[in-house]
């Protein structure tokens, strides 16, 4: 595995050195501690701990891109204002992420629905995965494998990327999906997960975001097995984004 300093590592993302020390600190960066100094493994992290060029982007935003979208799906409107829709309960999104959705401004759920609207209309894959990636947090894990499945079957966890059976790779060895931010603590200490050391390979994938979604769709799936970067993932990534425009999302 490649391992960088902590200098590097902030240079290598854009940010500032406290905030890797931070990131080591929380366990969304897979590091560990040699000979007084951390080294940071950011391959092991995942592509969601790529630079994020420009002004940053609340989850929020990219939540209620997700729901205006869909519903206008819905209501066979493409042209509809979308910001100014009053959401009602859908197939995606929960009551509670529907609830953080609409936290945002206007001025951002007008910027928000623009961004993915428009890569989607113009069948941008990177520019979708690169929205999407906002959608929340990734922290890697290690788990006993005896602890997997408990994790798996835990209803704070939605199953997703490698653990969603639309992925076609399902893997026994791996779990991952969502939580939400206020049980995250309590789901890592419950399942016994533990921040891998620079020479572990991670087995539980945790997309942390305001609320649970309620189901995981194919934009969402999509950007899941993007994260892991592995060819075999990144190309089933780009069939399910395809599958999502083909079927006017």
């Amino acid at each position: 595995m490649s391992r960088m300093s902590v200098p590097e590592a902030a240079a290598e993302l854009g940010v500032s050195v406290a905030r890797i020390r931070q990131r080591i600190d929380e366990g969304s960066l897979v590091a560990e501690k040699v000979g007084g100094r951390w080294l940071v493994d950011l391959a092991s992290s995942g592509s969601a701990d790529r630079p994020q060029r420009g002004r940053p982007v609340h989850p929020e935003a990219v939540w209620y891109s997700l729901l205006a979208l869909q519903r206008a799906a819905q209501v066979d409107l493409p042209k509809i204002d979308l910001p100014k829709i009053d959401l009602p309960k859908i197939d995606l999104l929960s009551q509670d992420l529907i609830a953080e959705a609409k936290k945002i401004s206007p001025a951002s759920r007008h910027r928000a629905v623009a961004r993915l609207s428009a890569a989607i209309t113009r069948e941008d894959h990177d520019a979708i995965l690169s929205w999407l990636r906002n959608r929340g947090e990734r922290r890697v894990y290690k788990a006993a494998m005896a602890d997997l499945q408990p994790l798996r079957d835990d209803n704070r966890l939605l199953p997703s990327g490698l653990s969603h059976p639309d992925s076609g790779m399902s893997d026994p060895r791996v779990a991952e999906g969502y939580v939400a931010a206020a049980d995250i603590h309590a789901v890592a200490a419950d399942h016994w997960l533990e921040r891998p050391s620079i020479d572990e390979r991670p087995n539980v994938f945790v997309h942390i975001v305001p609320a649970l979604p309620s189901r995981i769709g194919a934009l969402l799936l999509a950007a899941d097995l993007a994260e892991h970067e592995g060819p075999r993932e990144r190309r089933r990534a780009h069939e399910l984004l395809d599958i999502a425009i083909g079927a006017g999302v």
